[in-house]
This record gives structure tokens, sequence and C-alpha cells, in this order.
């Protein structure tokens, strides 16, 4: 008998056990599947943004006066889109297939268009001037300022967390920017045009989203469009040639950042739709705000950026209050 009760008592625990070692097979599969769905969309977007910033500023930095080509080209291999779209490969991200060209969608899109290209110009102009740090916490007064006006024209109220987050947001960039080594009048204006045209593309974004009849890879395309038809005035008084010809005898590492751009460009578009669509748009914000912490650090080890303690703390607050301030946000939701 005691031996019989023994091999009870032994197989019950065997069954235990064994039951033990399911709960955490499915624990590890449930964990795998979650960063398999989620976690891959969430990096590949991170990584792929935290990329273009930094190569953005190596370009701009080696050779200036590429400014305009280089946004030209951007925008130029962004409208390939078209085609996948068009041939309906793009279904699983929403894209539904529309035309190349519309008259009457491209003129609703023509002020999105215009405050794009301003954005995106100043920005270049602000990362070939100031550090990369600098750049990202003067970014994050855009959401500040965008909230004070949606606070007046929808009659919304102001969280005591976002107060506080724009308070954080606020004291970190005139600490910073007071304590900057490498402080550039033209580089600080490029900031606030670029901050201003954010505001204005936002406000006008939110009109034409009323409305109902422009899509959002389709407002995307126009605003491509438009940056091209406005920059190619703007090559026409700079001589191409030899800005080609600085830019061919430039190292390979160069060149590489310069064209893997525009690819990189498509896929932040992608991995942005997939991102929202894996997870949600409030998680897209969080992960926007935190793409900025890597970024600054990188860049500044990458570029030696000369940066004092005050400046750091500035940064590293400016960058904290950004992302309270999505975390604000989102919590409102």
């Amino acid at each position: 008998m005691p031996k019989q009760e023994y091999r009870l008592d032994d197989i019950e625990h065997r069954t235990t056990h064994n039951e033990e070692d399911d709960d955490r097979k499915r624990e590890a599969t449930s964990v795998r599947n979650l960063f398999v769905k989620k976690g891959i969309p969430c990096l590949s977007y991170t990584s792929s943004s935290i990329y273009m910033t930094l190569a953005q500023k190596y370009v701009v930095t080696q050779l200036k006066s590429v400014k305009s080509i280089f946004l030209f080209y951007q925008n130029a291999v962004a409208l390939l889109l078209f085609f996948p779209a068009y041939l309906g490969w793009l279904r699983r991200f929403g894209i539904k297939r529309y035309d190349f060209w519309d008259s009457s969608l491209a003129l609703e899109v023509l002020p999105l268009g215009v405050t794009y290209s301003v954005m995106l110009y100043s920005s270049n102009w602000a990362l070939a001037l100031l550090t990369v740090p600098m750049v990202s916490v003067l970014k994050n007064l855009g959401p500040i300022f965008i909230t004070l006006m949606e606070s007046v024209t929808d009659n919304k109220p102001i969280s005591l967390p976002s107060i506080v987050s724009m308070a954080m947001l606020l004291f970190g960039s005139v600490v910073a920017g007071y304590h900057d080594l490498k402080f550039d009048l033209v580089g600080y204006t490029s900031m606030g045009l670029n901050v201003g045209a954010n505001l204005a593309h936002v406000h006008l974004t939110k009109r034409l989203q009323k409305r109902g009849r422009v899509r959002k890879e389709v407002s995307l395309h126009y605003q491509s469009i438009f940056m091209c038809m406005l920059l190619l005035p703007l090559m026409m008084y700079e001589d191409l040639g030899a800005i080609l010809r600085d830019l061919s005898r430039q190292p390979s590492d160069v060149l590489f950042a310069f064209v893997s751009t525009g690819i990189n460009g498509i896929v932040i578009a992608l991995t942005s739709m997939w991102c929202i669509e894996a997870t949600s748009g409030s998680t897209y914000s969080m992960v926007g705000a935190l793409n900025k912490i890597p970024s600054s650090i990188i860049g500044t080890v990458l570029f030696r950026d000369p940066i004092d303690v005050l400046n750091l703390v500035g940064v590293a607050l400016g960058l904290l209050g950004g992302v309270c301030f999505t975390a604000a946000a989102i919590y409102s939701l």
C-alpha cells in the first residue's frame, strides 16, 4: 500500500509539473505572437524613422548645397507608391487604388502641399545647422501650439498632465537653446518656420478630413507632387551641374545615405500604416515621441556635436516632456 500511495503522489506531481510546463509554453507562445503582431511593426517604424533623421543629417552636413535636389529626389521616389497601390498590392494596409492626377483633388490638397513643402525644406535647413537633439526638442514644440489652437477653436479644456508636460517642454527648450554651444540664428529661424508650417498643416489637414473626400494616401501622393513642382523653379536658379558633380565626388557612405533616404521614405510610409493597423493611433503617437530619444543620443555620438551639461539637461527635459505630453494626450482619449 505505501508503494501504491507513493506512485499516486508521484503521478499527481508529474501531472502538475506537466501542466505548469504547458502554461509556460502557452505564455511564451502568446508573448512571441504579441511581439510578431505588434512589436515588429513598431520596431520597423522606429528604426526607419530614426535612420531617416540621421541619414538626412549626414547628407546635408556633408554637402549643404544638395538640399533642393535631395528633397526633390525623396518626393519623386515617394510617388512610386502609386504603382503598387494602383495594382492593388497595398490593400492590406487599407490603401485603395487611386488616379495619379485628378485636378479637383489636386486643388483641394494644394494648401497642404505648400505647408508640407515648407515643413520638409525648413527641417532640412535646421538639420544642416543645428544638432539632432536640438531639432528633436524644438520639433516637440509643435504639439504645444497645436493643443493651444485646438483648445481655442474646439473649446477643449487642457488637462493638468498636459499643462505640466507642456511646461517641461518649454522650459527644456529654453534651457537647451540658451546653453546650445552650436547656436545658429538661421537654424533656429528654420525651426520656427517648421513649427509654424506644422501648425498650419495640422489645421488644414483636419479641415480636409472633415470633408471626407480625400483619403490619407491620396493626400500624401499630391503633397509629394506639389513638393516636386515647387522645388523645380528653385532648382532652376541653382547650378545643378556643379551640385551633382560635388555629390558624385562624395564618399560612398554619403552616396549610400543619399540614395537610401528615397527608399526609406517609402518604408516609413508603409511601416507607419502597418504600425497603426497593428496597434492604434495612440500607440503610433507614443512610438513617434519615443523615437526622438534614441535619435538624439545616436546623433550626438555619431556627429560629435558640442554639448555641455545644462544643454544636455535641457534636451533631456524637453524629450521627457514630449513623451509625457503624448502619454497625457493618449490618456485623455
